[in-house]
């Protein structure tokens, strides 16, 4: 009787690195210019020796919501090129030179290279370490129809008709490696995923196609103070920006165009302020007897109406961080109402409030009230907008690069946009490593 061999679980795109380096797992889902398949296992490229020589599969997966994955690839007939065995010797700068010697000799061997670039060079001295490829892999296939892995602790989520779910009643998503091991001692979950590996009608075999092709004639995205100072999620930066391009009467057309959609009929005179504070410090009963404080992101005005705009990205609407009590929605509403009853400036004007969200971060309202009252903007809904007028702000290189900047936050999760930056960083790479021979 054959000894079934394991099944790795390889999750890719993950983490802050990635923000400014280049990860090893991008090659994964390439042929190298000599039409072979290599494939890099997370974090560091190295697994433990009981698992030398052990592992049958890898499944390329990326987080999709808390204990569930989605597949985007799947790596069969396995060689190992780490060698887990191999002493450390000389260990210096976080590089066992050992290691790097062994995997530099088989890199120079095989003449690993992607559009004409040693694996060696694509990746620079920031990226530098002991491990390049962990495997070789005679075949590397992607899913047809997008298809997910949800462990025994999911939540449940939605999915569209056409999603293939695959349901493991066994075992958990593990919480922090990245690389997760499964064997026939979990019989049930084991023989769920090697069926869905062996099941032909769901993969296409990656070929030719998946080589690098450089093309000279590919304009790509302008690298931009967004991300040379990675401040692609910052909060603060991102209402900076809406607010500049919101006062530049250029733009005035543009902005009530987005607003229209919402049923929002701006004047033409309308203002911004940036960070309102909203403290009401008088003695009318309002101001006495309910929340109030804080600042808004964006407060909008004209001679009829008061837009609140609360932007958030990383943050909870519901988060006391840099809140006090987490109730910034009610003193925001509070604050607003106060205006208009009380204050000459707004009075009687109607209110409208929105948050601004990234598409993978919809907030949680505590209230069915605040929920009602506030209404979501997806950054999508954003990127969608001005990608069909785009000819208006095209020859503003710092409207461009806030538009470049917004399309981050236009996914369902943070790992998609990691995904395809990836492959632009690939790209970039090995095109700065050819135009420099």
């Amino acid at each position: 009787m054959t000894c079934k061999k394991g099944i790795v679980l390889n999750r890719m795109y993950v983490g802050d690195y990635l923000s400014s380096n280049l990860g090893h797992e991008v090659i994964n889902l390439y042929q190298t210019d000599s039409n072979e398949h290599y494939i890099y296992l997370n974090a560091s490229g190295d697994f433990a020796s009981e698992h030398q020589n052990n592992i049958a599969y890898v499944l390329l997966v990326k987080y999709y919501t808390a204990g569930e994955v989605e597949i985007i690839g799947v790596a069969t007939e396995l060689e190992d090129v780490y060698q887990s065995n191999k002493k450390f010797t000389n260990k210096y700068c976080g590089i066992n030179q050992a290691i790097y010697e062994q995997q530099k000799a088989y890199i120079d061997n095989n003449k690993i290279s992607y559009g004409g670039v040693s694996i060696l060079n694509i990746f620079n001295d920031a990226e530098q370490q002991s491990v390049y490829v962990t495997y070789k892999a005679k075949n590397v296939y992607v899913p047809i129809s997008p298809t997910f892995i949800r462990f025994a602790n999911a939540k449940e989520s939605k999915h569209l008709d056409t999603d293939i779910v695959i349901k493991l009643t066994q075992i958990k998503q593990a919480k922090a490696s990245l690389k997760q091991y499964i064997y026939p001692n979990k019989q049930s979950d084991y023989n769920i995923l090697e069926s869905l590996i062996n099941n032909t009608s769901l993969w296409r075999k990656l070929g030719k196609e998946s080589k690098v092709q450089i093309n000279n004639n590919i304009s790509r995205r302008a690298i931009s103070l967004f991300d040379i100072c990675q401040i692609q999620n910052d909060e603060n930066r991102f209402s900076n920006a809406l607010s500049y391009f919101m006062k530049r009467p250029e733009y005035y057309i543009l902005w009530k165009e987005f607003f229209s959609q919402y049923n929002v009929v701006l004047k033409e005179n309308f203002s911004i302020t940036r960070e309102e504070m909203t403290k009401i410090e008088d003695d009318t009963l309002m101001g006495n007897n309910q929340l109030n404080g804080g600042r808004i992101d964006l407060l909008i005005r004209d001679e009829e109406k008061i837009i609140v705009i609360e932007n958030k990205i990383k943050s909870d609407i519901n988060s006391i961080e840099g809140d006090g009590d987490g109730k910034q929605l009610e003193r925001y509403l509070n604050y607003v109402r106060w205006r208009i009853a009380y204050n000459n400036q707004d009075y009687g004007k109607k209110a409208y409030f929105f948050i601004l969200t990234p598409n993978y971060n919809p907030p949680k309202f505590k209230t069915k009230q605040m929920g009602d009252l506030y209404r979501t903007i997806f950054y999508g809904e954003l990127y969608q907008f001005l990608s069909e007028r785009k000819n208006i702000f095209e020859n503003d290189i710092n409207f461009v690069a806030f538009y470049n900047a917004i399309y981050r936050h236009t996914h369902k999760n943070v790992n998609d946009y990691l995904y395809y930056d990836m492959q632009d960083k690939f790209y970039r790479r090995i095109e700065e490593n050819n135009s420099s021979k």
